[in-house]
């Protein structure tokens, strides 16, 4: 399948530094019928999200057809109901694409030019064992900014949490 970049809502270089930010993780990569249901039920997400009564400026980023990233540039703090409606769009599209989103076990790296996702634990001891290169670009889903995400979301193994 050829790789995927799509943005969806906000213009993300209209998105400040400070914006919160999630990075979901699939599975596995996306189908062209799964990457055209995420834009149409994301557009519609976009469209309803607001924080204090207010639309919230929002990106969402299909990338790599392997991830989902979210922003949201807030001029105050985001409400709970509006981090909680993120969170329960992220479920619905679980159900509906047939693919894991919310497993924060599973960690995505390229190894050898491809996306792949391993359980933590088994990157960690395919690491100890040589298989996995310290050098290998990993994806970090604990991203929590624009900021991170610009700075830390593609990144050698070395020298990061895992």
């Amino acid at each position: 399948m050829t790789e995927t970049n799509i943005n969806l809502g906000a213009d993300f270089t209209e998105i400040e530094n400070e914006a919160k930010a999630w990075v979901y993780t699939s599975n596995q990569d996306f189908t062209e019928t799964q990457l055209l249901d995420i834009e149409k039920y994301s557009e519609v997400f976009l469209s309803q999200w607001d924080s204090h009564g207010k639309l919230v400026k929002g990106t969402i980023q299909i990338l790599h057809s392997r991830f989902i990233a979210i922003f949201a540039d807030t001029e105050d703090t985001m409400c709970g109901r509006a981090q909680d409606s993120s969170l329960n769009f992220i479920k619905e599209l679980e159900q509906i694409l047939e693919v894991k989103l919310m497993d924060r076990m599973l960690v995505a790296i390229n190894h050898e030019g491809s996306i792949i996702t391993l359980p933590f634990i088994e990157l960690r001891n395919k690491i100890a064992a040589g298989e996995i290169a310290k050098s290998t670009t990993f994806y970090n889903g604990l991203i929590a900014s624009k900021e991170q995400f610009l700075n830390d979301w593609e990144r050698p193994i070395e020298g990061s949490w895992i």
